[in-house]
Parts: C-alpha cells; sequence; structure tokens
C-alpha cells in the first residue's frame, strides 16, 4: 500500500521509519507520473512489510521538493535509517527501482 506523504507526516513515515523507504515525487498533472503508477503499486505490494512505499505531491509539498531539488517529475528517493542514499528521475523500468531497494 502507498502512503501518502505530506509535510506533517514526513518526519514520522520518513525519516523514524524502521524500514527502507521509496518516495515518489510526483504531480497529479504528470503523464509521466501516470505511466509509472502500475509499477509504484506493484513494489508497494510485493514489498509490503520490508519497505515502505510513499508518494509527495510537489504541489501539496513545494518545501519538501525544494529541499530535495526535485526539477523532474516523477522523481524517487530512497531512504534508509531516515537517510537518502539514493535516487532517479523519470520513466524507468521496475528493475531500476528493485536496484534502488535492493543495493
Amino acid at each position: 500500500m502507498k502512503i501518502k506523504v505530506t509535510a506533517k507526516n514526513y518526519p514520522q513515515e520518513v525519516l523514524r521509519s524502521g524500514m527502507p523507504v521509496l518516495v515518489e515525487f510526483f504531480a497529479v498533472w504528470c503523464g509521466k507520473c501516470a505511466m509509472m503508477a502500475d509499477i509504484v503499486d506493484e513494489l508497494a505490494s510485493e514489498y509490503a512489510g520490508r519497505v515502505k512505499v510513499c508518494q509527495i505531491d510537489i504541489e501539496e509539498c513545494e518545501i519538501l521538493a525544494s529541499e530535495f531539488d526535485v526539477e523532474v517529475v516523477p522523481t524517487f528517493v530512497l531512504f534508509k535509517g531516515g537517510r537518502p542514499v539514493s535516487a532517479a528521475s523519470g520513466v524507468l523500468n521496475k528493475e531500476v527501482l528493485i536496484d534502488m531497494i535492493e543495493s
């Protein structure tokens, strides 16, 4: 299950998470984000209980988007121990995201 992250729940859901967190910075109007939706859903299901999958709407959370210099959506950032460890942007193969998660 994907978790919608806002500035309010970001510390709890991402920074203090006991497991790795894959964050997708997206926008409702973004066609490429829509193209990634099925893959993100699959990852949320396949990694349930091992990796938390979250989404941050860049228009609702402009502060977080600017903190991570998000200029392209979708942008994916993997957090481990509350720290960003890798990132990738654009339409990605599922394998690219799996490599991020499992590295």
